[in-house]
């Protein structure tokens, strides 16, 4: 279960199920997200074999077009994860402003030296990156 969880939560996938909310074909997957083909092409393999997103073919264009979107368990998954990632992101934010509201009020009543407070300070901004990209 851990596995495919990783599997199924990495950027790059994660970026390519932005873009199946509508139909869209590898080709514009690649160009959109400034990857290879062959990378679009191994992330979607994946995503079919855990039945969350799903290949339609389409006749009537100059040839036929292969499309991928999202199944409906897909848009449970990813709108569960998409949920959860926003409360992290939020609890996080939350949690960052706590601190460094408290590492303030530790420089201002002189219980550390302003090199320490700095030195604190972008340990605490490296610590929450994710949080505040």
């Amino acid at each position: 279960m851990q596995l495919a969880i990783n599997i199924l939560t990495s950027p790059p996938k994660m970026r390519i199920i932005e873009l199946l909310r509508k139909p869209t074909t590898p080709d514009e997957i690649a160009l959109n997200l400034k990857i290879t083909r062959q990378a679009v092409d191994k992330h979607l393999k994946e995503l079919l074999s855990y039945c969350v997103v799903e290949k339609r073919w389409f006749i009537g264009y100059n040839r036929p077009r292969v499309e991928f979107l999202l199944t409906d368990l897909g848009k449970e998954l990813y709108g569960d994860i998409s949920s959860l990632a926003l409360k992290f992101r939020k609890d996080g934010l939350s949690t960052f402003s706590e601190r460094i509201k408290s590492l303030d009020l530790e420089m201002i009543s002189d219980r550390i030296s302003v090199p320490e407070y700095k030195a604190r300070k972008k340990e605490l901004e490296n610590a929450f990156k994710w949080f505040r990209s």
